[in-house]
């Protein structure tokens, strides 16, 4: 008995990962419990398809346009004030919703409108929390299984946040999803505050470059090979593998029998695989495998949706996509572990700002434009070229790797000083 933490991830090991991760855990199911009500809300009050797109749009376009310069700010102020102080204006966003969808508001607009200021909180927030994962787990080596467990958080979240939030909404209404949420933030604010962090060391940025532009950052972040060599293929995961998510319900008109539970079924197996992909990435005390797993995940994500795209057989097409989910969840977990492990610590905030402009940032844009062009050629032949389109920056990635091999010796460099 004394030894159960011995079959725990390595990161839960450390006492205050442990703190973390139980606030964080209650943090996510409140985000999705708000997401889903937030979803219900605007399509009761307009009954608009478009509209409902419009909100999710919203939520997620900002890691796109706002993710450098959350990172920027990452690098440039105190970490763990600056993400209280983003949850604490989260949860603020969360009780207002909760007020004016209990007051009866209709106005749109302002719903819209607060939508927007979570997606450019949320923008802020994800650099800002990933960078503080590093001095949680205290070792640069237990990142990996601390990013693992965070996608586990996350892939539960998504599980038990919309069954919570279908209670609720079944049984009382929106405004207590929104109250539930600004009450789960209060998990992860008081984890902040217990875990006791030790104070930040001032952190010297190079002369000037508070004042760089967008370009300039850019040029110096070009130069960590990570980044270089590894984000390229988060970029083609996020714009041509998480479309399948938004046409969910055509292809299960188009392939299947265009049931609601057929939607569920297909959506619950990607969870599921991302899951257990994650809890593997969580088991992992080092980056010994992570550079191979890169390399061949994004062949697995392409194969799997390029299968997908032609199954017709319910079951098959659960494994493809359960294989799919998993697949993708290593590349870009053990991609942001690599990231977060081979740059210094003061640009460390910028490299995952750039990172989630390329998985979440570019996710809206694929599914636009894997909707439009699955409405002018069909769904198979758009998941097909997807799926190609996702192996061919894999095997690309692999050649520049095999091709380049002082970039290769840099990228190990960079992990092991």
């Amino acid at each position: 008995m004394a030894d159960w933490h011995l079959w725990l991830p390595p990161a839960l090991a450390k006492p205050r990962f442990r703190i973390y991760a139980a606030g964080h855990t209650v943090s996510v199911i409140g985000s999705w419990i708000q997401q889903v009500a937030l979803a219900w809300l605007v399509f009761r009050l307009t009954q608009s398809i478009f509209l409902l797109g419009v909100t999710g749009f919203l939520l997620n376009i900002f890691y796109l346009l706002l993710g450098p310069v959350g990172g920027l700010t990452a690098d440039r102020l105190p970490r763990l004030k600056l993400l209280i102080g983003i949850d604490v204006f989260l949860a603020a966003c969360s009780a207002l919703l909760a007020v004016m969808a209990a007051a009866g508001v209709e106005n749109i607009a302002v719903y819209l409108a607060i939508a927007a200021l979570i997606g450019i909180a949320n923008a802020f927030e994800m650099p800002v929390r990933q960078t503080l994962i590093r001095v949680i787990v205290e070792e640069r080596a237990l990142v990996t299984s601390a990013l693992g467990v965070s996608a586990m958080v996350f892939n539960i979240g998504r599980m038990v946040g919309p069954a919570i939030a279908g209670l609720v909404l079944a049984y009382v209404s929106e405004a207590w999803c929104f109250a539930l949420n600004a009450v789960c933030y209060g998990g992860i604010i008081a984890a902040l505050v217990a875990m006791r962090l030790p104070p930040e060391p001032p952190r010297h940025a190079p002369s000037g470059a508070a004042l760089q532009g967008f370009a300039a950052n850019l040029s110096v972040l070009f130069a960590f090979p990570a980044v270089r060599y590894l984000l390229p293929t988060v970029v083609a995961i996020g714009l041509f593998a998480t479309p399948y998510v938004p046409l969910m319900p055509s292809i299960a008109v188009h392939f299947f029998d265009g049931q609601s539970s057929t939607v569920g079924l297909l959506m619950s197996a990607a969870g599921v695989g991302a899951l257990i992909a994650a809890g593997y990435l969580s088991l992992q005390p080092g980056y010994g495998r992570q550079l191979r797993l890169m390399s061949l995940a994004p062949l697995a994500v392409g194969l799997a949706l390029g299968l997908f795209a032609w199954s017709r057989l319910l079951p098959l097409s659960m494994l493809l996509l359960a294989a799919l989910g998993g697949a993708a969840m290593i590349g870009v977990n053990a991609t942001n572990a690599m990231l977060q492990q081979s740059v210094p610590d003061e640009w460390r905030g910028r490299v995952i700002g750039i990172y989630s402009m390329s998985f979440a940032g570019t996710a809206p844009l694929g599914g636009l434009l894997s909707g439009w062009m699955a409405d002018r050629i069909g769904l198979t032949t758009t998941l097909t070229l997807n799926g190609a389109l996702i192996v061919a920056a894999g095997l690309v990635g692999r050649w520049r790797l095999h091709n380049h091999p002082e970039a290769l010796r840099g990228l190990m460099r960079s992990l092991t000083r």
